[in-house]
């Protein structure tokens, strides 16, 4: 097993070009279906680092390949290369795309999300190389489209269009964790309740039939049953009324529509199934009391078209995940890290993440380890620690050593 000063000392080379990629992604605005420039940069860099084999896939993910001999474990890495919207830019104290590198950090919109783990997963690859490491298996970097949506369909697209039968030992996102190891997260279901009315003028509304206020006791017997969702000891149920819409919504016309969604955050103990039936009932009892009242239940379906041009819609549904701290891999990946002197604790994301997909449909198991910190992801102050960045890139070298060495 190699040292672990002679990682450091390989690493340090890598320190100011790894810096200044991530200046360079985050400079390039990504929105979401808009990766072109950033993939591009990847595709380029992944070159340029020497990665045996560079793939774009028809929806615009990239894929970088250091490869093995295949007689041992690959190990994959993902991110994703969208960010949200800078929003407000006077609440910006930094230009949110000058990746300005200021007080040990490099700031910017996507910097913690995940723009700052890009740059060094694809630089830890890099180390591997430069390190003389022969592998047995292959190390596959993935960089994805779409994701900010929660949909999972970046992930699930590069899954059926690439990845094929191809299963890893192993995953690490790049989702913000700070230096520590996500094992899991919460569910996530967009649900839509649609109030069905009449339309009519507003000046006699008495001739229609108003899709909004038949909505109001749904609404309140939403907030009554998010009083009393499911907790599984790892994770808490949760719902939120996120938006709420009318048709067709302009002035002398009762709504003869109404359209709520609804952010449900699950457990690992809840199907999909059961909670739509269970929004189902919860609407049938509120027509008990006003036989007017008419809704329909169904998942939020999200429109996607990638910058390569691949349309596309998909149900807003992200299951819940836990990969158990005693897998072998999950095992090898923190005896790799306490080699370096590191003990990263473990926890669960708040938020949802393609390893959803991941973990439940291609059933490799998940890290979340990352240099990004979720206290500044979708935020003004949106930034990643560089002294972070270096200490991540030796930990994923070391562990991309434990796992895929021959």
């Amino acid at each position: 097993m190699l040292s672990k000063e002679l990682i450091h000392e390989k690493a340090v080379e890598l320190h100011t070009p790894m810096k200044e990629f991530a200046k360079k992604i985050i400079r390039l605005r990504s929105d979401t279906g808009k990766e072109k420039e950033v993939a591009d940069a990847i595709y380029d860099e992944a070159v340029k680092l020497g990665y045996d084999e560079v793939v774009r896939d028809r929806t615009g993910n990239i894929v970088a390949i250091m490869k093995g001999d295949n007689t041992g474990d690959s190990l994959m890495f993902n991110c994703h290369m969208d960010q949200v919207d800078p929003g407000d830019l006077s609440a910006w104290q930094y230009d949110p795309f000058g990746g300005v590198e200021a007080d040990g950090f490099i700031h910017g919109r996507g910097a913690s999300d995940t723009k700052g783990a890009i740059a060094t997963q694809l630089y830890a690859g890099a180390l591997v190389r430069n390190l003389g490491v022969k592998l047995a298996g292959d190390l596959i970097f993935t960089f994805m489209v779409e994701e900010e949506p929660g949909d999972m369909w970046g992930m699930i697209r590069l899954s059926e269009d690439w990845l094929g039968d191809r299963r890893p030992a192993l995953c690490i996102s790049g989702e913000a964790t700070g230096g520590d190891f996500a094992m899991g997260h919460r569910g996530r279901l967009e649900i839509q309740v649609v109030s069905k009315g009449k339309n009519s003028h507003s000046s006699a509304p008495w001739l229609g039939i108003n899709a909004v206020s038949k909505m109001a006791p749904m609404i309140m017997a939403l907030d009554k049953m998010a009083e009393n969702l499911p907790s599984d000891g790892n994770f808490r149920g949760s719902m939120s009324i996120i938006a709420i819409d009318c048709t067709p919504g302009f002035n002398c016309v009762v709504p003869d529509s109404c359209t709520i969604n609804i952010d449900r955050r699950f457990t690992t103990s809840e199907t999909v199934e059961e909670i739509l039936e269970s929004v189902r009932k919860l609407a049938e009892e509120v027509k008990k009391n006003d036989p007017e009242a008419d809704f329909e239940v169904r998942v939020r379906k999200l429109e996607h078209t990638s910058y390569t041009g691949v349309h596309e819609f998909a149900d807003m549904i992200k299951p819940a995940y836990i990969t158990p701290d005693d897998n072998p891999y999950v095992q090898k990946a923190r005896a790799a890290l306490n080699r370096l002197g590191k003990n990263p604790r473990t926890y669960y994301w708040d938020f949802g993440t393609d390893a959803a997909y991941i973990s439940n449909t291609l059933k490799i198991p998940v890290i979340g380890y990352s240099p990004c910190e979720e206290k500044y992801c979708h935020q003004p102050i949106d930034r990643v620690s560089i002294e972070l960045m270096e200490e991540v890139l030796e930990g994923y070298a070391a562990i991309c050593i434990e796992i895929a060495w021959k």
